[in-house]
């Protein structure tokens, strides 16, 4: 068969299994008697070792088998898996991540899959010797009887295959089988003698009313069955046999070894009767996958249309065809409608990124021997998948910090009267037109003698500077290229690749970053971005005869220059707004073509360093554009973001305001500094 249409379905399924599985196996680390956890990692691994097998991937199949072997001891014994457990399933789990990308970009699994084979065995042994042996006893017939209140008691004796690893795991699965059918009146071995259990026979007496074949199917089902048996054990007149409708799924523990030959969960195993007609509706379909490629090709059609859209507009602004008219107003409304379902389409829970976190503190907080709490809020916020895709790697920094530099190790803590373990809480919310992605911590803030200090060790500022710098200004520090706190570099921090890195990758996505912090308690940085890069509300605004776009998200208000003061404070022109002094950028001279001198309107705007005052000619009005990012080669100035086709095919540049603002707070300290 080939297989090879299937591969792009099999990888995204495999990948929302191993996230699945680590965010399971962490959860179990800290629960290890959720029943519903155990469930879902036995549902993961169990379709991660199908799909892998079916596909012809045996490495892969391998590995999954024997972390099952090691999973069903949490079936058994209470009080969970040991660190070591727990640290060899996550390696493995990475493991086969890297074997997931090797099929993605070569075709083959890359795999050495002896080594944590041998690994997972050995501890699996390890567990089933540290059992406790307990001796066995056969029921009398008598108690049996007088147990079963009137109902046939069916003996039924299983045979495990005699290479059974795991015999102990084995003979819980069976009698759990069983007792879905019945009560399991006695047991060979008993329930509290299975931890110690080494044979290769398995008795149950179970008091029942389903038919035999019901009940040998569901036993067969047990991985290491090779053989079932059932006779009647007390001679009671029979009840009437009642057919079972729980589905295979619930009637057994964990699935078949053999991964090809066992039925699907949502099948009836043989001899279980097909529900009546009407009794059971199969459950439509509520989701299909589909390429991000088509969805991006749809988008981009849309767009199109947009523009077309806004195009025809304009045209029927010179004409008086009242039809006309009408029939545009149609088309706009339900190209609107279109438009935001297309739209909708594209969003994704920002959970797709959130959910790789429990696992990154897991072992963060264990190399940095710190105990942290993380606490997940909002992961039902939507936000573009474009966004998505691109906001993990500047949050991973953030955590990261957060980690290194923020919280405090459990001895300061309580130094400081601080419970020893930290807080670190990552949220999402929809603001308006925008997502807010907060990451706060309840560590040590942000010290701005220590940050002026090391700025001054590495030629950032004078150090005569270094006792004027307060919070505000010690912040701006932290997103210097290459300026770090941490006194030795590591494999976690202290290469001077963080904050820095993490401003770009937002502003390229149309965002900016705040951070507040008080020191002793805590800091908290704030990501805001849009929530779709694609079709973006925006003010078109004109300056010397050329058009410019503002993200609509970004403008506060807009003024007549005339109707306000203009005051010139420290060499720069400010306008006093309300009682507020904000500085204006002439956008022309901004992007240095010359100060304007019919500059006649203001846009206030907010930026990276604060509100900030555009001085442009003309507001021509609000339009929906579809932005495109500038060629390579273009050599496109700083302040320049992208650029957009307007209805009358002209292209508009889009304005960076976080840039502006950093520009113009950068000129203003230069000009305090000569005076």
């Amino acid at each position: 068969m080939d297989t090879g249409e299937y591969l792009p379905m099999f990888l995204a399924e495999s990948r929302e299994h191993l996230q699945e599985l680590n965010l399971a196996v962490v959860r179990i680390e800290e629960t290890p008697d959720d029943a519903e956890t155990i469930d879902e990692i036995f549902r993961a691994a169990h379709s991660l070792k199908g799909m892998s097998a079916t596909m012809g991937f045996a490495r892969i199949a391998a590995v999954t088998h024997a972390m099952e072997d090691l999973f069903e001891v949490l079936r058994v014994r209470s009080g969970g898996l040991d660190r070591e457990s727990i640290d060899l399933l996550l390696e493995c789990l990475d493991a086969l991540s890297a074997a997931f990308e090797a099929i993605d970009t070569d075709g083959v699994e890359s795999l050495e899959e002896g080594p944590l084979v041998a690994r997972l065995q050995a501890l699996v042994r390890s567990h089933e010797e540290h059992a406790d042996a307990a001796p066995a006893h056969r029921p009398q017939l008598a108690e049996l009887q007088a147990a079963a209140a009137g109902r046939r008691v069916v003996h039924v004796v299983l045979q495990l295959d005699d290479a059974t690893l795991m015999p102990s795991v084995r003979a819980f699965m069976a009698l759990a089988a069983l007792s879905d059918h019945g009560e399991v009146l006695a047991s060979l071995p008993a329930s509290a003698e299975i931890d110690g259990f080494e044979g290769r026979t398995i008795e149950a007496w179970l008091a029942s009313d389903h038919e035999d074949d019901v009940l040998a199917a569901d036993a067969r089902v047990v991985p290491d069955v090779i053989d079932v048996q059932l006779k009647e054990a007390v001679d009671e007149p029979h009840a009437q046999p009642a057919a079972t409708s729980a589905p295979a799924a619930e009637q057994v523990s964990a699935p078949a070894a053999e991964q090809a030959s066992a039925p699907a969960a949502d099948e009836p195993h043989p001899g279980l009767s097909a529900p009546a007609a009407g009794e059971r509706k199969a459950p439509a379909t509520s989701t299909v996958r589909v390429d991000a490629e088509r969805l991006d090709q749809l988008m981009h059609l849309m767009g199109e249309l947009v523009v077309h859209r806004t195009h025809v507009e304009s045209l029927l602004g010179h004409t008086e065809a009242t039809e006309l008219q009408h029939a545009m107003n149609d088309l706009t409304r339900s190209s609107q409608a279109l438009q935001a379902m297309v739209m909708q389409i594209r969003m994704i829970p920002v959970e797709a990124v959130f959910l790789r976190f429990p696992r990154l503190v897991r072992d963060l907080s264990g190399k940095l021997e710190k105990k942290v709490d993380l606490r997940l809020a909002g992961t039902e916020t939507e936000l573009d998948r474009t966004v998505v895709d691109a906001l993990g790697d500047p949050l991973v920094h953030l955590v990261r910090n957060s980690l290194d530099h923020g919280l405090e190790p459990p001895q300061e803590r309580e130094a400081a009267g601080k419970p020893p373990t930290g807080t670190l809480e990552i949220a999402a919310c929809h603001a308006g037109g925008s997502v807010l992605i907060s990451v706060r911590d309840d560590g040590r803030g942000i010290d701005a003698a220590h940050v002026a200090r090391k700025a001054a060790e590495r030629g950032l500022i004078a150090p005569e500077d270094v006792a004027s710098v307060d919070l505000a200004q010690a912040i701006e520090l932290l997103f210097s290229a290459g300026f770090s706190t941490a006194e030795q570099t590591s494999d976690i921090s202290g290469r001077g690749v963080g904050l820095d890195a993490v401003r770009s990758m937002i502003r390229a996505l149309g965002g900016e970053v705040l951070v507040q912090s008080e020191p002793g308690a805590g800091t908290t940085t704030q990501i805001r971005l849009p929530l779709t890069l694609a079709i973006v509300a925006t003010l078109i605004v004109d300056t010397q005869g050329q058009p410019y776009v503002v993200q609509l998200d970004r403008v506060e208000m807009t003024v007549k220059l005339a109707d306000y003061p203009v005051r010139s404070v420290a060499g720069r022109r400010m306008l006093v707004l309300r009682e507020e002094v904000l500085p204006i950028s002439d956008l022309a001279g901004a992007l240095g073509y010359g100060d304007s001198q019919q500059a006649a309107y203001g846009v206030v705007v907010r930026g990276a360093e604060g509100r900030i005052v555009l001085a442009v000619d003309h507001l021509v009005g609000q339009r929906e554009l579809v932005t495109r990012s500038l060629p390579d080669d273009i050599g496109a100035h700083p302040a320049l973001s992208g650029g957009a086709v307007l209805s009358n095919g002209e292209i508009a540049l889009i304005v960076d305001c976080d840039v502006l603002s950093s520009t113009l707070n950068t000129e203003a300290t230069a000009l305090a500094l000569a005076r």
